[in-house]
């Protein structure tokens, strides 16, 4: 199917060309292949530093560098040349002996602890700062103002340094002054005003341990005094002279008691067992037995009862003869009754109300057996009685014996309490006494002060001046600033001034790095336009942009577009790109520049290339091509073409490059870009060209690219080093993400100043192939 150039083509009847698939544009979707950039082999020099990036920063803020480098350099020079001479002087001195002394003895009581802590040995760093300090210096300082009165107290500490030397046992004192008279003067007050200090100071250590230890002394005689006032007080309050001797007499005594005591123990067993034996043999009670006795005493009782025994026996004879009714025997038996309670009544008198139970002759009648067994019993029974005395006797005697041992034991307690807090305080006074006696003999054996290591004249003063190594000093501070003020400053700018920056931010390929070239300042195009049919065109051809006249950065800055070509052809094997797109993030980044190279750089490779000037605001394409821009896009999309004009145009000299000018500027070219007219045309010219370049405008602010990405098969953006900034390549990129339909095949780097690596690229190229044309 064909068509005249100008004429609107029907619609596509192809499944290619099927909006089934895709509706936005109405083609199916593409698989591309990105180009990824191949990864860079790291070598490890041992080195991280980028001497080549530090290179390249400066050249880029050469200014910067010069102007910061210069003025430090000068203004530290001038500064050092108009100081006044300085002199540096000073002295050694000895705080310590050199030979080991011998701690102080003084014994393990803990209030003497900082006397021995003050022989231990010097803390250097606090004796400093002592003699840095007003209550030192201002006594020195009153002799040196004698003399040089408008020496002030901060002047002479900010140029006085002491320091200790390495780990040994010297100050090294040091000054620093503009007059070497005053510098010496100075230093000889300072060395003596030091040595007074050391005397002072060690007199004011010992007579302070003194009165330390004659304080001490004092409390101890006192707390003496008190402690034996105390044990006197206790001796004469018990009536004690020697408690221990007291403690031991009564304890003599208690153990005899306690043997009494077991004595009388098994004494009282005896006298029971044979108290118990009588008891059952008499029948009768001690008591009782004695009242019993004194019955067969009484004549009364004795006479009774013989008449009751006579009365017994008659009353037996009768009983026997006759029976026990008859008047006789009942007279006797009445008889027997009226003499029982007389016998009663006199046994009841002599027993002292006893109740016996007994038979009145038996209570009459006592053998001698029975008197001896009841004297007995009441002997063992009244021997009972008084071993039961003596027990209880002996226990009283041993509960207050226990209770005087008792108090004899906390007697003891705080008799050896008292004892033993004389003892300790007599040890500690005699310790004291010792300890002053001993800090006495320290007082008249350690009495030497610092001493002077080194001799105050003028050898000891030095020139401190050094111009040349100062001025060398200032030159290197003011490269180091300037530098670090050119670091600065490219730090804190936006923009991008390599292609690693600019990879690493978008995280995009880069298809393309165009070198950027001087002349195209002057000139449009700086590729050979027309095409090279046999080998003497190729050799022997003068074109005014040809490497022999513009050198090896032009031959470069045709290979890059070849390279372009060829990166855009293998981003996708089965479905070439026909329809690319080139945009930029803001103008002047070279976008229509990049678009006629290419188109120049593919119809060399023998493909037919159509460039569409879509930038209908601003149009380049007529210009770089000089033709005429009286019909072109915009006139096809509104079918207002001019009679006898060919709407795509030859370029004269190269047969396969066609263009497709802007037109007459319409009052909304987004909408011309995005109606369904723009969308027929591009695929009718689908048919017609291999390759379809459509130059549009910048991104920042305009819409038209993103409408005429919508017909295309991907995008390229076009970033110019130096010009544009990360913030408008981000706002780019987002804006692109969130609403382009068109794939983003990759950025073209342009501009691109001698990277790492390009002098070498320059020279092989310069070498090899320097006659040949772009």
């Amino acid at each position: 199917m064909t068509s005249t150039p100008g004429s609107l083509p029907p619609n596509p009847s192809s499944d290619r060309y099927s909006g089934a698939s895709n509706p936005g544009n109405g083609r199916v979707a593409r698989d591309y292949l990105p180009l990824v950039p191949r990864p860079q082999v790291v070598i490890d020099e041992g080195d991280d530093f980028d001497l080549s990036y530090l290179v390249m920063v400066l050249k880029r803020r050469l200014l910067t560098f010069v102007g910061v480098a210069s003025l430090t350099t000068l203004g530290l020079a001038f500064w050092h040349i108009t100081r006044p001479p300085s002199f540096r002087g000073g002295f050694e001195l000895l705080v310590e002996p050199v030979t080991v002394v011998n701690k102080l003895d003084l014994g393990e009581a803990p209030f003497l602890e900082d006397l021995n802590e003050g022989q231990m040995g010097l803390d250097y760093n606090s004796q400093i700062q002592v003699l840095r300090s007003p209550s030192v210096l201002a006594p020195i300082l009153s002799s040196i103002r004698e003399r040089h009165p408008q020496i002030t107290y901060e002047e002479l500490n900010d140029k006085l340094s002491i320091n200790r030397q390495g780990e040994s046992k010297i100050l090294a004192i040091a000054y620093r002054d503009n007059d070497p008279q005053v510098m010496e003067f100075v230093l000889s007050q300072l060395a003596q005003g030091f040595i007074d200090y050391s005397v002072q100071d060690r007199q004011a250590d010992l007579r302070r341990g003194l009165e330390f230890l004659d304080d001490q002394l004092k409390q101890k005689w006192q707390e003496v005094a008190s402690i034996e006032s105390n044990l006197s007080d206790f001796q004469k309050q018990h009536d004690l002279v020697d408690i221990n001797s007291v403690s031991a007499s009564v304890t003599e005594r208690m153990n005899a008691m306690l043997a009494q005591q077991e004595a009388l123990r098994v004494e009282q067993s005896a006298q029971a067992t044979l108290y118990n034996n009588l008891l059952q043999q008499v029948g009768l009670s001690p008591n009782v037995a004695v009242r019993v006795g004194s019955l067969s005493e009484s004549p009364q009782y004795q006479a009774l009862l013989e008449d009751y025994r006579l009365l017994e026996q008659e009353i037996a004879l009768q009983s026997a003869r006759f029976d026990i009714d008859t008047p006789m025997v009942q007279a006797l038996e009445a008889e027997r009754q009226k003499l029982l309670p007389l016998l009663q009544q006199e046994a009841a008198r002599i027993l002292g109300g006893i109740s016996m139970t007994l038979n009145p002759q038996q209570l009459g009648f006592q053998g001698e057996v029975s008197q001896a067994l009841k004297q007995q019993l009441v002997n063992t029974a009244n021997q009972v009685q008084v071993l039961e005395t003596r027990g209880v006797a002996i226990a009283q005697v041993i509960e207050v014996l226990q209770s005087e041992i008792q108090f004899l034991a906390d007697l003891g307690r705080s008799f050896q309490q008292i004892e033993r807090e004389l003892t300790v305080a007599e040890d500690s006074l005699n310790q004291i006494l010792a300890t002053r006696q001993e800090l006495r003999f320290q007082m008249a054996r350690q009495n030497a002060p610092w001493e002077l290591m080194t001799p105050l004249d003028a050898s000891v003063i030095t020139p401190m001046n050094n111009l040349p190594r100062k001025l060398v000093l200032s030159g290197v501070v003011g490269l180091l600033l300037g530098g670090a003020a050119a670091l600065l400053q490219d730090r804190l700018d936006r923009g991008f001034h390599s292609t690693d920056d600019i990879i690493e931010a978008t995280k995009l390929p880069a298809l393309a790095t165009i070198p950027y070239v001087r002349v195209l300042e002057h000139q449009t195009l700086l590729m050979d336009v027309g095409l090279m049919t046999n080998l003497d065109s190729w050799l022997g051809a003068q074109h005014p942009t040809s490497t022999k006249a513009q050198g090896p950065t032009s031959f470069a800055f045709g290979e890059a577009f070849y390279s372009l070509h060829t990166n855009l052809r293998l981003l996708s094997s089965d479905n070439p790109m026909q329809v690319i797109t080139v945009t930029s993030a803001r103008p002047s980044e070279g976008k229509s520049t990049v678009s006629a190279h290419l188109a120049i750089a593919a119809t060399h490779m023998d493909r037919r290339v159509l460039i569409i000037d879509a930038d209908m605001r601003q149009p380049h394409q007529h210009e770089m091509f000089s033709l005429a821009n009286r019909t072109g896009l915009s006139n096809v999309i509104t079918g207002n073409k001019v009679e006898g004009v060919d709407v795509i145009q030859s370029v004269p000299g190269n047969s396969k490059l066609k263009v497709l000018c802007a037109g007459l500027t319409p009052p909304s070219p987004g909408g011309l870009l995005s109606s369904q007219r723009m969308k027929q045309l591009v695929e009718s010219l689908r048919q017609k060209f291999d390759l379809i370049i459509i130059d549009t405008p910048p991104m920042m602010g305009i819409t038209d690219a993103k409408l005429a990405a919508t017909h295309a098969d991907g995008l390229l953006l076009v970033t110019k080093m130096g010009r544009t900034t990360r913030s408008e390549v981000k706002r780019v990129l987002s804006d692109l993400d969130n609403t382009i339909q068109a794939p983003l095949l990759g950025l073209v780097l342009n501009g691109v100043t001698s990277d790492r690596g390009n002098g070498d690229y320059h020279r092989y190229y310069a070498s090899s192939y320097g006659h040949q044309r772009v």
